[in-house]
């Protein structure tokens, strides 16, 4: 009876599989692959690109003839095609909308005989524990498309590789590759997920952006402008410590999390405040844990009530705030990061002064120490990263750092300061690169400009022919500019 019953339970999960399968090969018309001209630029020498290169990736056709995949897949691209499996033409795409914060783009093709025949692949809803999913692409190694099955294995709150965002996410152990990434996962037909990432010690295990996280992107570019995903800026100290829950008069069954920062530019500024206890966002219970109940047995950490919602949206909180009840409501922003998540420029900022080239500090930049860039990266760098500095209590927009010093007369001894945070010009904070450069631009008539570092070190540079040893170095150095687009805007100048 044991066997019998094993036998059948073989022939059921062998025809679920068979069933998706054929499911995948009738959308198979739907699945491009994507082929990208890139030229990115260089952040750490940022008056130069990388080198032209190229890249690939897959896509899945859907509604109003758009191919919706990743960003990562167009990042930095100077020309796309698109190309069907079994079609030998490649046809020139264009980017419509994207979004590095949830690593989804999509594109449009001028010529619409690319779409005759073509089934648009429909959104479906987000998968369960369990599930059965179809991935289709076009991995390196060969120009056919790929189908792999797979099972959903986990539905988490987690980093997005593209941009360090925090949003939901849905792993599978199907195999996701090089090549892979922007294709479409199937469930029932419909599209449950877009390939994105796969977790590189781990076998078998792939990341793909589910279906809310899609329609979010959908909706906010439904006005033909990209606002983004919502950010509290706050930092949230969990209360399983029994002490700490008495101490800040949480009863057992209220569950909640403490306020434990609120960073200067935050929505929630002047209406929470730190000590404040979350009780529920949008009138859902917060646990202990910093998690809420999200499905029968599953629980999400807190940050998806929050990128769940528009930017302009209202978010209500009931809160306690010494010892008493009150519910506050915040209206959501784009809040932008004291560190520029990765593709934040499309061009880097920079100014070159006495041969001192000054830029601001970005993920972007930290990424050019290359893998595992937060071990390398100097320690003033860090300290806006994972040191107190992050928590920005001088109310800085941005951090701007000497990246280099191009060599000469004017700047001898000054070489060691090269990775140095600035924070002073001629003694007075500043807090943007924008306010950094008419700071210095505007004191040029003075005998001298100071800088001082983070760790109060003073460069000094003379401005006697300044203008003329700013040429001089650039030109030594084979740069076209002394300063980035975006500062000679600033400055009221021509490059």
């Amino acid at each position: 009876m044991v066997k019998l019953v094993r036998f059948y339970t073989l022939v059921i999960s062998t025809l679920v599989l068979l069933s998706g399968h054929a499911l995948a090969q009738s959308i198979a018309d739907s699945v491009v692959k994507v082929f990208t001209t890139v030229n990115p630029m260089d952040f750490y020498r940022p008056w130069q690109s990388q080198g032209v290169g190229n890249a690939s990736g897959s896509g899945s056709i859907i509604h109003g003839d758009l191919i919706l995949t990743n960003a990562h897949v167009v990042s930095d691209h100077t020309f796309i095609q698109v190309k069907k499996d079994g079609d030998p033409k490649k046809y020139t795409a264009k980017l419509k909308a994207i979004s590095h914060e949830c690593d989804l783009a999509l594109l449009t093709v001028e010529d619409k005989d690319f779409f005759v025949g073509v089934t648009p692949i429909s959104l479906g809803d987000l998968p369960v524990l369990q599930d059965s999913v179809v991935v289709l692409g076009y991995p390196q190694g060969g120009d056919k498309l790929s189908i792999t099955e797979g099972v959903v294995s986990r539905i988490e709150v987690t980093s997005y590789s593209e941009s360090g965002r925090k949003l939901l996410t849905v792993q599978i152990d199907a195999a996701i590759n090089p090549g892979n990434s922007g294709g479409p996962v199937i469930k029932d037909g419909k599209l449950a997920g877009v390939a994105m990432q796969v977790f590189q010690s781990g076998q078998n295990i792939g990341y793909m952006i589910p279906t809310p996280v899609i329609q979010h992107f959908f909706d906010d570019i439904d006005d033909g402008a990209y606002d983004g995903f919502p950010l509290l800026g706050i930092e949230f100290t969990n209360t399983e410590n029994k002490t700490l829950r008495e101490y800040f008069k949480i009863t057992d069954d209220t569950g909640g999390v403490i306020v434990s920062s609120i960073l200067p530019y935050s929505p929630a500024k002047d209406i929470l405040k730190e000590g404040d206890v979350v009780l529920e966002i949008s009138d859902v219970a917060i646990g202990e844990d910093g998690t809420f109940p999200f499905r029968k047995n599953e629980r999400l950490m807190l940050a998806h009530l929050v990128t769940d919602k528009q930017v302009g949206d209202p978010l209500k909180m009931r809160i306690k705030r010494e010892g008493k009840y009150q519910t506050v409501t915040i209206p959501l922003t784009a809040f932008q990061p004291l560190i520029p998540n990765p593709k934040s420029f499309q061009k880097p900022p920079y100014y070159i002064y006495g041969g001192l080239v000054f830029t601001v500090l970005s993920v972007d930049l930290l990424e050019s120490w290359g893998k595992r860039w937060w071990e390398k990266v100097p320690k003033d760098f860090s300290h806006y990263i994972i040191g107190s500095g992050r928590l920005n209590k001088d109310a800085k927009k941005e951090i701007i750092v000497l990246l280099h010093v191009l060599s000469d007369d004017i700047n001898v001894g000054y070489h060691r300061d090269g990775n140095s945070v600035i924070t002073e010009v001629n003694g007075k904070p500043f807090r943007s690169f924008e306010e950094f450069v008419k700071l210095t631009h505007e004191n040029k008539d003075r005998k001298y400009t100071i800088f001082e570092t983070l760790d109060q070190s003073k460069i000094i540079i003379s401005n006697e022919k300044i203008d003329d040893i700013n040429q001089s170095i650039i030109e030594r150095n084979n740069i076209p500019y002394p300063f980035s687009e975006d500062v000679a805007g600033w400055l009221g100048v021509q490059r």
